[in-house]
């Protein structure tokens, strides 16, 4: 079944981030681990670090069709940081994977299963 897991980080962090920390190349190296790890077992099938909110865009439906804003976007104390759609087994295992990036960066991850077509 398919997962996909978000990853919410802290907005101050996400502001106040140091590129050149050595504990940013830490979760670099961590989450460059990992994509090998599930991109051998054949269960990394797309993953994707998102842009700082204050880039993105929301679309809304408005009284003379869709507007587009700045926000202000779903309130949230986190910001969605990145994605990963992987192909697992089990939903245990989609926890355990999300479990291993909470372990080693700290972020929220919440995982969520892909509709694949109506129930049979």
């Amino acid at each position: 079944m398919k997962y996909l897991l978000l990853a919410y980080t802290g907005q101050a962090g996400w502001d106040t981030v140091d590129v050149t920390s050595p504990e940013f190349a830490a979760v670099c190296e961590f989450y460059e681990q990992l994509t090998s790890e599930l991109t051998a077992s054949g269960e990394l099938l797309s993953t994707e670090g998102l842009a700082h909110p204050a880039m993105s865009r929301t679309v809304r439906k408005g009284g003379d069709g869709p507007v587009a804003s700045d926000g202000p976007f779903a309130e949230a104390k986190e910001v969605l940081a990145s994605f990963a759609i992987l192909d697992c087994e089990s939903h245990d295992r989609a926890m355990a994977i999300a479990a291993r990036i909470v372990d080693a960066v700290g972020d929220t991850v919440e995982v969520r299963p892909i509709m694949q077509g109506p129930p049979s």
